[in-house]
């Protein structure tokens, strides 16, 4: 085996169920490659020490980078569409149902354990490079383990920000076989209403504007992950060479990294209404290309990028607190006196830590856990050593 071989062998997920789709790992890439610039660009916005004169020349690229922040839209329909699969799977093909039982241990052992190491890690380490005590610390602690910080504070973990989308996740993931079971509705009826529900929502939401980040204000998304596993049991198979098929691709493409995003908690204005009606379907229909077209399938599974793409939880969970503790050093020199260059200069640097943090963290906490029999594995173990400890 070659050295290529053995490296892609280690990175890649452990699938036990199922069948890995390389284009989804790659479409993971493209979201946590827009939230790792969004963060890049927050802590280099507000934090860099100097102030650059050309800074007024790069203000889409500034407005773009603020507006990364998407790609947590983009991982919500990935999400509706992984948990639905099964379970479109089986109403809309005859395929057993799905174990409710195995469908919530799954999430509990796959995604729980990770997390848990993750915040645990920041309350010990948190407390020591800033002012939080840590009384404070552990509040904050307890609430974001029970994925309800946002109710008691109304704002997203003290500890580790980023943990505001974990929380969505599993409030969808207890609502979540609920909202499965349109799709055991005729073919027209389901697809109507779900989308006339996705271009309701926002009406709805607006009129209810919250501080904190609540499932209400993002369910749409997951919704067209839905709508999207629905039209991807109907598709024959067969890789579509259509141009016209790639050419809307590119065009669905363009509106989803350029439709300016709308944070669905604080919008006001009709723009932004009309903007999150269509960002959740452009979604859902740049994905259904992607998955089904030859161009875009190729483009989004090749290799490398689906490798980085599976291991997304884990670069989502550390990648801000080393870019933290990076930027601190960076921030100490200064390369370019322009805008742009200095902020692709400092990105470029960060990658390098953060990817090597994702990657001991991936190996080390997250790839055990894709076993869906770890927990047995693990107590077997432990008993087995208990057993030569009593006989000495």
């Amino acid at each position: 085996m070659t050295l290529s071989k053995k490296i892609e062998q280690l990175f890649s997920r452990n699938i036990q169920t199922g069948k890995l789709i390389p284009e989804l790992d790659g479409l993971r890439f493209l979201a946590i490659f827009l939230v790792f610039l969004h963060h890049v660009h927050a802590f280099f916005e507000f934090s860099a020490p100097v102030e650059f004169k050309d800074i007024d020349r790069f203000e889409g690229l500034r407005l773009w980078l603020i507006d990364s922040r998407k790609g947590v839209d983009l991982f919500f329909v990935i999400s509706g569409f992984i948990l639905a699969l099964p379970f479109a799977r089986s109403y809309l093909k005859g395929s057993p149902v799905p174990s409710l039982k195995k469908y919530f241990r799954r999430r509990l052992t796959r995604l729980e354990p990770p997390y848990m190491v993750a915040m645990i890690g920041m309350f010990f380490i948190f407390p020591v490079f800033t002012e939080m005590d840590y009384l404070f610390a552990f509040k904050s602690l307890l609430a974001s383990l029970v994925y309800s910080h946002v109710f008691f504070y109304e704002v997203s973990s003290f500890l580790l920000p980023v943990a505001w989308s974990l929380e969505l996740e599993v409030h969808f993931y207890l609502l979540a076989p609920l909202l499965f079971l349109v799709l055991k509705l005729p073919a027209f009826w389901r697809r109507t209403g779900i989308v006339a529900v996705i271009l309701l929502l926002p009406w709805i939401q607006v009129r209810y504007q919250t501080p904190g980040f609540y499932l209400i204000h993002y369910i749409q998304f997951f919704i067209s992950g839905i709508l999207l596993a629905d039209f991807y049991m109907n598709w024959p198979g067969k890789k579509n060479t259509s141009l016209l098929q790639s050419l809307a691709g590119a065009v669905l493409f363009a509106v989803v990294l350029f439709l300016p995003h709308v944070r669905t908690h604080l919008m006001q204005t009709e723009t932004e209404i009309i903007c999150a009606m269509i960002f959740p379907l452009a979604i859902a229909g740049f994905y259904y290309i992607v998955l089904t077209n030859v161009f875009w399938g190729r483009l989004f599974a090749f290799r490398w990028i689906s490798l980085i793409g599976g291991m997304c939880y884990s670069i989502y969970l550390v990648h801000q607190p080393i870019l933290s503790a990076t930027m601190k050093i960076l921030f100490k020199f200064q390369f370019f006196s322009s805008y742009a260059a200095e902020f692709l200069i400092v990105a470029l640097i960060c990658t390098v830590p953060v990817m090597l943090g994702s990657i001991v963290f991936f190996l080390l906490i997250e790839k055990p856990c894709m076993d869906p029999e770890w927990p047995e594995k693990l107590w077997a173990k432990l008993k087995s050593a208990f057993k030569k400890w009593s006989f000495f």
